[in-house]
């Protein structure tokens, strides 16, 4: 997916294109112009469609802080669980 966005946000060929154009043929020029303008609004919509992009930096940060918070207490259940079933099996084998 990566790079497929770099590919449609690729601007830097056809301004290229659009510079050699502008010395030759002016309608050339004009399409390649318009073929900007609309690699310009996929970009757009591309990244108007990126999943919470609505949110702003420091609410991104705090829902980071947040679910790593969560792992975190998961991580210690998960271990504290693990321990006791190491300990039933202690005692399972002692019986």
């Amino acid at each position: 997916m990566a790079t497929n966005i770099e590919t449609e946000t690729s601007f830097l060929p056809l301004i290229f294109e659009i510079l050699k154009s502008s010395e030759k043929d002016s309608h050339d020029m004009n399409q390649k112009v318009t073929d900007l303008k609309l690699q310009l609004q996929k970009a757009r919509e591309t990244l108007e469609k990126m999943p919470e992009i609505q949110y702003s930096k420091g609410e991104q940060l705090h829902q980071i802080d947040i679910l790593r918070q969560q792992l975190v207490s998961k991580t210690e259940l998960l271990k504290k669980y693990k321990d006791i079933s190491n300990f039933d099996s202690l005692l399972d084998i002692q019986t």
